[in-house]
């Protein structure tokens, strides 16, 4: 795809909502709403924060400045397709060039609209094809054999087109799916055997392929084939397994290919070539989400599709577009689960902590009981200072967990961490003690433990050398090396040892705002106290939580108080 390379330092203050609240009245040389370079610019900018639909909308104005502007034109086509904005992107391929994509959508929309006369125009005008058009081309034309009812000449344009290793297979499941018009089912059974499935596939292909040979077979009367066929997508894939019964069961509702769902399985082959290679080239995957786009477009219900245009937007930093994608997905679909996880992935990196909440619930009423949606469920809650909530969840995911050291350890340091944010301290250790002998040697067990016994003033001589081990396993680690400092400040009063690793710690994770505080308060006792102060306030910028920030205050107003440092007054 081409954009033309246009540099961003600013945005136009004309279509900044800052710019209304200027103090001084300056009238615009030029009209905001007839700025091509402020729309343009705007376009970039909506991209950047990852906002398709409202990039394809400043296009849309920017078009309208400059309607005969071809670049502007096939920019504005672009981002309508990738947008789902289908009828807008239809419109202006009728107007611009022959390129890949205008050529594509149009001769599709010709393909399912029985316009041939349309079909061949298309075409024939696109006599220098790139290489996107190259690999569509054959099953495009094989479709349309198939819906004028020459299943035979289709086939044979996609065995001819069979030649190359790279695309063979793909012609072949089109040349499966065509075959199932012939008289004779074995030809369209031993297609399908014939093209197999990979392993190595992308798991959409391979459901892909389980669902249209599944549903073959159903229809057959073969139950159990089909089902066996389903089944082999559990063989090496926690999802696939995931999936199988849901789809085992959707299996009878799958109906016979049309030219549509061919189309669109089509477009869901080249929409995960496209990603790929975009991934490899660590470029946008602009044509790649255009292409599953026009996939949904041309069968809504092939959620496989949908799924993958949601991890593709999420790839490519359009978190919300990705999660509007998955909303449209029912909670009856076999793909249910699998959008619940996605949902789940999408909101943990978007660092929305309500939503991440959300989507983990939704996850959990399709999937009662699964320990790992409860234990995250419990973590994010107690960040959200549900405290109460967070116990139940850890205690519901205790439950629901098997026995292994390694899966109980984590639970009992979260649930532990819940209780003493909660003050009951007595239950807090109670876990606490419980995941130390579990796991003596993990360094995040011997951290916290540690930690929390010398901010309670407990075990002291105990908790120094859980802390001084934890920084022998991962000596690297700023978390380990700020606890195991303040161990030194709050214990011993030791600065010598403390102030190297409190430094280190900042550098590490600059903005933590409780390191920022240990640090700052290392500084004062070194009688650097306008260090200490840039500390601290530095630290409460940093979103401290609110205990933290409490002692942050304190420290502003009148110094902090260790008792080590006050006995030797």
């Amino acid at each position: 795809m081409r954009f033309r390379p246009l540099a961003v330092g600013f945005v136009l203050s004309c279509l900044s909502p800052i710019a209304q609240a200027a103090p001084i009245s300056i009238q615009p040389s030029v009209d905001p709403q007839h700025s091509l370079t402020g729309w343009t610019l705007a376009e970039i900018v909506m991209m950047q924060r990852g906002d398709i639909d409202a990039a394809y909308e400043a296009l849309n104005q920017a078009l309208k400045l400059s309607p005969h502007d071809i670049h502007l034109r096939i920019d504005t086509l672009h981002y309508a397709a990738m947008s789902g904005h289908q009828t807008e992107a239809l419109d202006l391929a009728r107007t611009l060039p022959a390129d890949d994509i205008s050529t594509l959508i149009l001769a599709q929309e010709a393909i399912v609209g029985k316009n041939w006369n349309e079909l061949r125009h298309v075409l024939d005008r696109d006599s220098h094809r790139g290489a996107l058009l190259a690999v569509a081309a054959p099953a495009l034309e094989a479709w349309q054999q198939a819906a004028i009812g020459k299943p035979d000449r289709a086939l044979s344009l996609l065995m001819d087109a069979s030649g190359l290793p790279e695309t063979r297979r793909l012609y072949l499941l089109h040349a499966a799916l065509v075959a199932q018009a012939l008289p004779d089912p074995a030809r369209a059974t031993a297609l399908f055997e014939k093209t197999g499935s990979v392993r190595t596939d992308p798991l959409s292909l391979q459901i892909v392929y389980a669902q249209e040979y599944g549903s073959w077979l159903y229809r057959r009367g073969q139950k159990a084939e089909a089902e066996d066929t389903i089944a082999a997508l559990a063989h090496g894939s926690p999802l696939g397994n995931m999936l199988v019964p849901a789809l085992q069961h959707a299996i009878t509702n799958v109906p016979a290919p049309s030219t549509r769902t061919g189309l669109a399985i089509l477009d869901l082959q080249l929409g995960l070539m496209l990603a790929d290679a975009a991934r490899q080239d660590n470029i946008p995957a602009d044509m790649a989400i255009i292409m599953l786009r026009q996939s949904l477009y041309l069968d809504p219900s092939l959620t496989i599709a949908r799924i993958m245009l949601a991890d593709l937007l999420r790839e490519n930093s359009h978190n919300d577009d990705a999660l509007d994608v998955l909303e449209k997905i029912p909670s009856s679909s076999p793909f249910a689960a699998l959008a619940a996880q996605e949902r789940v992935d999408i909101t943990i990196h978007l660092h929305d902590l309500p939503r991440q909440a959300q989507a983990l619930q939704q996850a959990l009423a399709l999937n009662p009981g699964n320990p790992d949606y409860l234990a995250q469920l419990g973590g994010v809650q107690d960040q959200l200072a549900q405290h109460e909530e967070a116990i139940t969840s850890y205690t519901q995911a205790l439950a629901a967990s098997s026995p292994r050291k390694a899966t109980v350890w984590p639970i009992l340091i979260g649930r532990a961490m819940a209780y003493q944010e909660k003050g009951d301290w007595a239950h807090a250790q109670e876990d606490m003690r419980h995941a130390l002998t579990l796991a003596p040697e993990e360094p995040e067990v011997l951290n916290f433990v540690g930690y929390a016994d010398i901010e309670h003033g407990v075990n002291t001589k105990e908790a120094m050398n859980h802390l001084k081990h934890a920084l022998s396993l991962q000596p690297g680690d700023a978390s380990i090396q700020d606890s195991y400092a303040w161990a030194l400040l709050k214990t011993d009063g030791d600065l010598d040892q403390a102030l190297p690793l409190l430094i280190q710690s900042a550098e590490h994770a600059p903005n933590d705002p409780e390191i920022g505080y240990h640090l700052g308060v290392a500084y004062w006792y070194l009688g650097r106290k306008l260090e200490a102060q840039d500390q601290w306030n530095q630290a409460l910028a940093d979103s401290p939580q609110p205990q933290d920030r409490v002692l942050i205050m304190k420290a502003l107003q009148d110094g902090p108080h260790l008792a080590a440092f006050e006995r030797t007054k």
